[in-house]
């Protein structure tokens, strides 16, 4: 699944030429010699261009001089007005029902792309890049560290409670750990993480910082976590620093942490 989200990024790069020149040569490669790649790309290209012809056809929409142009635009994208109700129903064969299908899932995964990288600069900021980034940490890649199986199980339930959504069960799960410093990076890094899914953002930059100087289990996952912490509140600077210690860390966070350093550029 990684790789998959991985992949799609890096043609988003592509697609809207935020590449290097060496980076360009080996997505170019791939999609020469991966026919499925190769027709994700076209079916991203033919959405890009699309959703390109609806922002103009919104900007005319919303320009007063333009009288005809709200209506230029419900005709394109098939609006039907209100007081002109009419139904169609238009049998559609197998293979134009998969080849829709596959166009509707080229949409999806394009709509993401363009609220995370945006078809006109402008358009771009941070909240929209944090949009793009952040996900919750996959909590089945860590190991509990308890004293007991008892601790362990108590770990176990507020990281599910976090898995699982429930980001306020979370905290009062770990609450109750908080006391026992022989599990102070797990609580305080899983609580940090619980009160960023509740969109408490300076709350969980100031436990992340705790846990940046107090252990360093968790040290490329903290920095990642903070950075988009100070993506959200504005603090770009402190988002391009902490994204800049990531440099030392091999695995997904390195090369996340290049490609959000290089976007952060646009806001200078």
């Amino acid at each position: 699944m990684k790789r998959y989200l991985d992949r799609n990024r890096r043609l988003a790069d592509y697609i809207y030429n935020d590449m290097d020149p060496e980076e360009r040569l080996v997505i170019e490669e791939e999609i020469l010699n991966d026919p499925e790649f190769s027709e994700t790309h076209q079916l991203n290209r033919q959405v890009k261009d699309y959703l390109q012809a609806k922002i103009q056809l919104e900007e005319m929409k919303s320009d007063p001089q333009l009288e005809d142009a709200e209506q230029l635009a419900d005709m394109a994208f098939d609006v039907v007005s209100n007081d002109k109700v009419e139904q169609k129903i238009i049998p559609i064969g197998k293979r134009k029902r998969i080849r829709n299908t596959t166009f509707a899932a080229a949409i999806a995964a394009t709509v993401a792309i363009v609220i995370s990288v945006g078809i006109i600069p402008s358009s771009i900021d941070q909240d929209r890049l944090f949009d793009r980034y952040y996900e919750p940490i996959e909590a089945s890649d860590f190991s509990q560290r308890g004293e007991s199986n008892e601790l362990y199980g108590e770990i176990a339930r507020g990281i599910n409670f976090y898995t699982d959504g429930d980001y306020s069960q979370s905290i009062d799960q770990f609450s109750s750990l908080a006391s026992d410093p022989a599990l102070g990076s797990e609580v305080q890094f899983f609580t940090a993480l619980s009160h960023l899914g509740l969109g408490q953002y300076q709350h969980a930059q100031s436990i992340l910082v705790s846990v940046l100087d107090g252990d360093i289990r968790y040290q490329a996952e903290t920095l990642w976590y903070l950075s988009l912490c100070c993506l959200k509140t504005g603090e770009l600077e402190k988002a391009n620093a902490f994204l800049g210690q990531l440099e030392i860390y091999d695995g997904m966070y390195k090369q996340d942490a290049q490609t959000l350093r290089k976007k952060l550029r646009r806001f200078k």
